[in-house]
C-alpha cells in the first residue's frame, strides 16, 4: 500500500468502520507519507470526539415533562380563530385597498362631465370643426357630407387669418 494513498479509503468510509486490516495498512502507509498521515489523524480525532458526544447522556430538567405537558394542554383548550378571521388577517390590507380605490374609480365614472351630453349638443355649433370631426355615431341625413367638412374646416382656418 504504500504506492497508493489512503485519503480516499478515509473519504469513502467512517474511520470507526476500517477493519483491522485497513487501519493496519493505513498505519504501514502513513509512516512515509505526510498528506496521508494527516488525513489519518483528523479522521481518528473526528470519530473519536464524535463517539464521546454520542456516549453523553443530558439529565432533563424536573420540570421539563410538566412545562411541556402544561403549553400542549394550554395550545389545546385554547378557541381557535375561525378561518375568516385568518384570512382577513393576512389579506385585510389589500382588499380595503382595492375597495377604497374602486369607490374611488365609481365617483369618478359616475360625477365626471361626459363631453357629448346631449344638454351641451344644444349650445355647439353644428358646423364647428370639432363637433364635425369629433361626433361619433352612425352617420344620418342630417349630418354633413365629407365634402361639407371639409369646406367648413378650410373656411373657419380661412376665417382666422391662418
Amino acid at each position: 500500500m504504500p504506492d497508493t494513498h489512503i485519503i480516499s479509503t478515509l473519504e469513502e468510509k467512517s474511520f470507526d468502520s476500517l477493519s483491522g486490516d485497513e487501519v493496519l495498512r493505513a498505519e504501514l502507509h502513513i509512516e512515509s507519507c505526510v498528506e496521508c498521515k494527516a488525513a489519518y489523524d483528523a479522521a481518528r480525532i473526528g470519530s473519536s470526539l464524535l463517539r464521546s458526544r454520542a456516549d453523553e447522556t443530558l439529565e432533563v430538567p424536573p420540570f421539563f415533562k410538566t412545562r411541556v405537558m402544561a403549553a400542549i394542554r394550554e395550545r389545546r383548550l385554547s378557541p381557535e380563530e375561525p378561518a375568516l378571521v385568518r384570512m382577513w388577517r393576512a389579506a385585510g390590507a389589500m382588499v380595503s385597498t382595492f375597495a377604497v380605490l374602486l369607490l374611488i374609480l365609481a365617483g369618478m365614472t359616475i360625477f365626471s362631465e361626459d363631453p357629448y351630453s346631449q344638454a351641451d349638443l344644444a349650445t355647439q355649433n353644428l358646423y364647428s370643426a370639432e363637433y364635425v370631426v369629433l361626433q361619433r355615431g352612425e352617420p344620418e341625413e342630417t349630418e354633413l357630407a365629407d365634402d361639407q367638412v371639409v369646406s367648413t374646416i378650410y373656411e373657419l382656418e380661412d376665417g382666422d387669418g391662418q
